[in-house]
């Protein structure tokens, strides 16, 4: 027994050594995910892209903008003047806080010793509002304390800046309505992208793609019809998934839902393409399979849906960029959970479906040119 183990495992050693494949993804792809995640999993929340409506033009609420701008958690965005500014650009995923000093808040500081600092934070970002809201009050303290000392006033005169929050978009904190918009578009993209590869996959392995080749379907009509069943599937298991977001998870759709159902094709457009990719240059499923594998979970840590990009070094940011998943999560969370219109949605839009559209082209083209015979 022990010298039969030995002949197949040095065969299985030489065929590693001579399968180029196999040596890329046993040595190179546990280095490169540890690489990227290393860097990319970010949990310390730092540069949040907030705005500052500052009312107050005296001296301590000078103070109190410096001390925000200043500070290595928040990222100042220009251009929001009021409120249903704020409110908007929280809505369309611009920013992610808003901080309001009032008119009166250094006369009611000095001379009324208490005042009061509106805050808006988006609740769609798991932790991020508590976290945001323990800075604020230590900075609200630091400030308090500054207004004492250089009035020279007892301690007993310690003015009480209160910090009013407002959390908008799962204002409660429920898991849930975090995770299972993003997880939604997550499936959706496992789902498409692992049918269509595996079916051309399994023709190849088992021979049925040469004869489906001598017909008249030849390679367009092939591949076209497999993308028009796995897109079928994915659609309806888009709606299954949304179904059971609403009925099941208790996560109601905020935006109307017809923007919501106008949406769903881009959910497949691009995994879709992914999928004819790795069709195009693997030789049988399980080779399939470990090429999914290897998008897939890159695609699902770089998107956003566990970890916010905002947080991520800019070389990590530059990676999720162009993965399609990153757009799909942030457009299923911005219409269930934050309500957003076409118009705040637009941009994304725009991106998902440009992006979506040359993956599938490559896709189309490469699986095609790969069942053509070889001249």
């Amino acid at each position: 027994m022990m010298h039969a183990a030995r002949a197949v495992a040095g065969k299985e050693f030489r065929h590693m050594l001579h399968d180029r494949f196999t040596l890329a993804l046993v040595f190179g792809l546990p280095l490169f995910q540890l690489l990227l995640f290393g860097y990319a999993l970010e949990t310390r929340i730092h540069d949040v892209p907030a705005a500052l409506i500052n009312l107050d033009p005296h001296s301590e609420g000078r103070v109190l903008e410096r001390k925000i701008a200043n500070s290595p958690l928040f990222s100042i965005k220009p251009g929001y003047r009021t409120e249903a500014d704020v409110l908007a650009g929280l809505r369309a995923g611009r920013i992610r806080a808003g901080v309001e000093i009032p008119a009166d808040y250094t006369a009611s500081l000095l001379y009324r010793g208490k005042t009061t600092v509106r805050v808006w934070l988006d609740g769609t970002e798991a932790g991020t509002p508590a976290t945001l809201l323990t800075a604020l009050d230590g900075l609200a303290l630091d400030q308090s304390l500054h207004s004492l000392l250089r009035a020279r006033l007892p301690v007993q005169s310690l003015g009480e800046i209160e910090i009013r929050p407002r959390i908008l978009f799962n204002a409660d904190g429920r898991t849930a309505t975090f995770l299972v918009p993003g997880l939604v578009a997550i499936l959706v993209q496992m789902i498409t992208t692992l049918l269509l590869a595996l079916s051309v996959a399994k023709e190849r392995e088992l021979g049925t793609l040469d004869q489906m080749l001598v017909t008249p379907l030849g390679p367009s009509g092939i591949i076209a019809g497999k993308c028009l069943a796995c897109s079928a599937v994915g659609l309806v298991e888009a709606l299954g998934l949304l179904l059971a977001m609403r009925f099941v998870f208790g996560v109601h759709v905020q935006a109307p839902l017809a923007l919501l159902l106008s949406v769903l094709p881009l959910l497949i457009i691009g995994p879709a393409g992914i999928g004819l990719l790795i069709a195009a240059h693997a030789r049988h499923q399980s080779q399939a399979l470990q090429l999914t594998y290897l998008i897939f979970l890159p695609s699902v840590l770089l998107s956003g849906f566990l970890f916010a990009r905002d947080f991520m070094p800019a070389p990590m940011w530059w990676i999720s960029t162009p993965l399609p998943t990153t757009y799909n999560v942030d457009l299923l969370r911005a219409i269930v959970i934050r309500g957003a219109g076409f118009g705040e949605v637009a941009r994304n839009l725009a991106i998902a479906a440009v992006l979506g559209g040359l993956l599938f082209a490559a896709g189309w083209r490469g699986a095609v040119r790969s069942l053509r015979p070889k001249s």
